[in-house]
C-alpha cells in the first residue's frame, strides 16, 4: 500500500467506545491456563519485590508463559484500542514513553513496559499486571498497550500482539555477537511484518533507507516520518562517521545522500534504480535547535503544524519525537494532544534522565553502540558555549552490552577533544576506554573499574550546582543508577510514578 494510505478512523476513549477500525473485544470465557498463569506470575513478581531482588519486570512473565504459552496473544487481544509496538536499534524506550504521553494527552488509558523490559518475558509481565485472576484485563480492556520490543525478539512477539501500530525507529549495527549484521535484522523484520494483519499501520523512519524499505509490499497502511531541514547539523558527508547502510535496499547500488544528517540518516536516493527517500507525512520541516538540554523543531502533520520543544538532547531525539508523533497520527490523536504529550514528556530512566545528588546534577545519557555514542557526543560538543563538561564514561562488556567492545574505535570520540574539564573512565572495560580516550589527547583523570567508586570520586570533582554527565553502556547504566538509588538520591525505577 502506498505511503499516502489513510490511517484508521479516530477512536474516542471511554467505556462506550465504538469504532469501525477496532470493535470492542469479544467477551470470552477465561481460559483456565491463562487464569493460572496470571496468578502464578503475579505471585512471583510480588515475592521478587518484597525480597528486593528485582523490580519483578521479567520473572512474572517467565513464570506465566510456562503456565500458558499463549498468554501474550490472549491478553493483548482484549485491549480495546489495540497495541502500539515500538522496535529499532536506538530510542525504543524514549520513543515508547513519548507515544504513551501523547496518547494519554489524547484521553486514552495507556499500559506500557516503561522499565524497558522488552523481551517476551517482559511483554508478558506488562500484560499480566493489567489482568485479574479472572483472566480479563482491568477496566474491561478499555485502554491501549504501548510496548517497546527488542529488535531480535520482534519477529516472535509481533504476531502474537497483532499491533494496531508497528513503529520502527532505525537500524544500526549493535551487539553483532547477538543480532548479526543490519541486513540480517532487516530481513527478520520484513518476514515478521508479512505476518501482520492489514489493519496494522506501519510507521517508518523515511530517512533510514533500511527502515523505509520495510514498507515495500506491506499489506496495511504505511506512514513515514522524517526531517526536512536542520539548522544545527551541516551535511555530514564531509565528516567521518559510522555508516551501517551504504547500498540500495532494492538493487544494492551505493546510495547517495543530500544531505546526510548522521550515520546513514538523511535524504537518500539510489542512482541505479531510482529508489529514494519517501516523502514523510509527519516531519520536522526545520530543526531549530538540538543541544544537550533540549531540542526545538517545527512539526508538520496531515492535520496541521506547530512548534515543539522537547526536554531531550540532540537530533536523534527529534527523530524519536517524530516517531511518537507518527504513532499519534496513526492512532488519530489530535495535533494539540501530540504537541502536549511531546512537550510534557520526562526522560525515561538512564535516557537523558537527570538526578540531583547533594546539589549536583547527574545527567545519564545511555550510549550502547557507535552511532548512539556519536550523537550523544555531538550533543555535548555542540554546547561548548556553556563551558567545558565534567564527564564520567562507563564501558561494560556483559551479555546485555555485547561482549565485543571493539566498536569504541569506530566511535567519533574526537568530538570530545578540548570539551571536558574532568574526564573519568570506569566499567569492566575501563582500561580499554581509557586507551581510546588517550588517542584523542584527553587522558582520563581517573581510571577506576569499580563503578561505585568512580561515581563517588566524579561527584567529589563536581561543584554543587554543576552537572556531571554520565555516559554508560546498558548494564553500566543500571549499575550507576543502582548506586544513586542506594545512596538515596532517587527511588528505584520501578517505584517511580508513570506520568
Amino acid at each position: 500500500m502506498s505511503s499516502e494510505s489513510i490511517p484508521p478512523p479516530p477512536i474516542t476513549p471511554g467505556p462506550t467506545t465504538s469504532s469501525s477500525a477496532r470493535s470492542a473485544p469479544r467477551k470470552m470465557r477465561p481460559h483456565a491456563r491463562t487464569t493460572l498463569a496470571i496468578v502464578l506470575g503475579r505471585a512471583s513478581g510480588g515475592l521478587a519485590r518484597r525480597l528486593g531482588i528485582s523490580g519483578g519486570t521479567s520473572l512474572p512473565g517467565l513464570v506465566a508463559q510456562y503456565a500458558d504459552p499463549r498468554l501474550i496473544r490472549r491478553l493483548a487481544a482484549q485491549a480495546r484500542h489495540g497495541c502500539v509496538v515500538v522496535t529499532g536499534t536506538n530510542g525504543k524506550t524514549t520513543t515508547s514513553g513519548l507515544v504513551a504521553y501523547t496518547l494519554r494527552a489524547a484521553g486514552l488509558r495507556i499500559w506500557r513496559n516503561r522499565e524497558g523490559s522488552n523481551l517476551a518475558r517482559g511483554i508478558a509481565t506488562t500484560l499480566l499486571r493489567r489482568a485479574g485472576p479472572s483472566g480479563r484485563l482491568e477496566d474491561d480492556g478499555d485502554g491501549a498497550f504501548v510496548l517497546e520490543v527488542d529488535e531480535a525478539a520482534f519477529a516472535r512477539i509481533a504476531t502474537d500482539l497483532r499491533p494496531r501500530v508497528a513503529l520502527v525507529t532505525n537500524l544500526f549495527r549493535d551487539q553483532l555477537d547477538r543480532y548479526g549484521e543490519v541486513d540480517t535484522v532487516a530481513e527478520r523484520w520484513r518476514a515478521s511484518l508479512r505476518q501482520l494483519p492489514a489493519t496494522t499501520t506501519l510507521a517508518l523512519n523515511a530517512d533510514d533507507p533500511a527502515v523505509a524499505a520495510l514498507g515495500d509490499g506491506f499489506a496495511g497502511p504505511v506512514l513515514y516520518y522524517g526531517v526536512e531541514r536542520t539548522a544545527t547539523h551541516a551535511d555530514s558527508d564531509t565528516v567521518a562517521q559510522v555508516v551501517d547502510t551504504r547500498t540500495c535496499p532494492r538493487c544494492r547500488t551505493p546510495l547517495t545522500f543530500a544531505p546526510r544528517f548522521y550515520s546513514h540518516i538523511g535524504h537518500w536516493s539510489c542512482p541505479g534504480c531510482g529508489y529514494q527517500r519517501p516523502t514523510p507525512q509527519v516531519r520536522a520541516v526545520e530543526v531549530l535547535s538540538a543541544g544537550i538540554e533540549n531540542a526545538r523543531f517545527q512539526l508538520e502533520t496531515p492535520s496541521g503544524a506547530a512548534e515543539v520543544t522537547i526536554g531531550l538532547p540532540g537530533l536523534y531525539n527529534v527523530y524519536n519525537a517524530l516517531a511518537a508523533a507518527a504513532a499519534g497520527v496513526a492512532m488519530s490523536a489530535p495535533l494539540d494532544a501530540i504537541v502536549a504529550g511531546l512537550t510534557r514528556f520526562t526522560p525515561a530512566f538512564g535516557r537523558a534522565e537527570e538526578i540531583v545528588a547533594d546539589g549536583r546534577k547527574v545527567r545519564i545519557l545511555l550510549a550502547k553502540n557507535p552511532t548512539g555514542l556519536n550523537e550523544v557526543l555531538r550533543a555535548l560538543a555542540s554546547d561548548r558555549e556553556a563551558g567545558k563538561k565534567r564527564l564520567l564514561m562507563l564501558l561494560n562488556d556483559r551479555a546485555a552490552d555485547g561482549e565485543d567492545v571493539s566498536w569504541i574505535w569506530d566511535a567519533d570520540f574526537e568530538q570530545l577533544a578540548g570539551a571536558t574539564s574532568y574526564l573519568a573512565a570506569s566499567g569492566t572495560r575501563a582500561y580499554d576506554l581509557a586507551l581510546r580516550l588517550k588517542y584523542i589527547g584527553d587522558e582520563p583523570a581517573l581510571v577506576e573499574p569499580e563503578i561505585g567508586a568512580a561515581l563517588a570520586q566524579a561527584l567529589e570533582q563536581t561543584p554543587p550546582g554543576e552537572t556531571l554527565y554520565v555516559i554508560p553502556t546498558y548494564t553500566a547504566m543500571l549499575a550507576v543508577r543502582g548506586e544513586l538509588e542506594r545512596r538515596g538520591y532517587t527511588p528505584r525505577y520501578w517505584e517511580k510514578e508513570d506520568a
